[in-house]
């Protein structure tokens, strides 16, 4: 097995939104807010750029003494999010999080949780962390169940085991969590991500670019231009009229403390 890549998130931060533009992540959006529901003290660990703390400023109930963080430990998306959400940022790692036994309800977890280099620590911290009767999310794929199909596996292949290496299987995830002193785990599909794009189109507006996912991301320069190679060249042998497909799913697991 190959030594396991890592995204450098500060070379694409600035692309980083892009994916937002393109799907609406409708169900990630409506699982996030109903976990957190009224919860009075919040962190989501792995921010970004603070897309999804920003959303959860604009459905969350307006209460006192409420406190909504988020950590990153990529400087430059990091300075985005400063821009983009007024939560308590800081920069740091998940598996050493910066804060006293008990001290949030919910901790979440968006999309980052395969770019962490110790899962059992990571839910360690976020057991320590949280109140009792509280709460942790986290929501991601599942290369190993093999439902998705998706443009980035078809042109960039190396992207699949890469995939498999970085994302637990979601049973393992719920195992994972109750090993940590969780007292019950859940998971659910929480969303399915389905579009279609004009490959002209995506290679034209960046769509097709290493910020796009972190699966473009950790590729090498030569496996990333041989994949754009491809797309190029299955564009031209389809006259320019290439769909790149996207059929995906993210799945949400949930630990609960007694």
């Amino acid at each position: 097995m190959s030594a396991t890549r890592v995204a450098d998130y500060d070379s694409v931060a600035a692309g980083y939104d892009r994916r937002y533009q393109i799907h609406d992540y409708g169900g990630v959006r409506d699982t996030l807010v109903g976990f957190v529901g009224d919860a009075a003290a919040v962190l989501e660990v792995g921010c970004g750029t603070g897309h999804w703390l920003a959303a959860l400023e604009k459905t969350r109930v307006r209460r006192r003494r409420s406190f909504l963080a988020g950590i990153e430990p990529s400087a430059e998306m990091i300075a985005r999010a400063r821009g983009a959400t007024a939560a308590h940022l800081v920069r740091a790692r998940a598996e050493a999080l910066p804060w006293r036994d008990e001290t949030f309800d919910r901790v979440c977890c968006v999309n980052a949780l395969h770019h962490f280099s110790d899962r059992a620590r990571v839910f360690a911290e976020a057991r320590r962390i949280l109140k009792p009767g509280g709460g942790l999310l986290t929501i991601g794929k599942d290369p190993h169940a093999e439902r998705d199909s998706w443009w980035v596996y078809d042109y960039f292949p190396e992207t699949v085991e890469i995939d498999r290496q970085r994302f637990g299987r979601v049973r393992d995830l719920r195992g994972e969590i109750a090993l940590a002193g969780f007292a019950w785990t859940e998971s659910f599909e929480a969303d399915r991500i389905e579009g279609l794009m004009s490959a002209t189109e995506a290679l034209d507006t960046g769509v097709v670019d290493r910020a796009y996912t972190s699966q473009l991301t950790v590729l090498s320069h030569e496996e990333f231009d041989a994949g754009v190679a491809r797309v190029r060249a299955a564009n031209a042998a389809a006259g320019g009229e290439l769909r790149l497909a996207a059929d995906f799913h993210l799945y949400a697991t949930i630990g609960w403390i007694a």
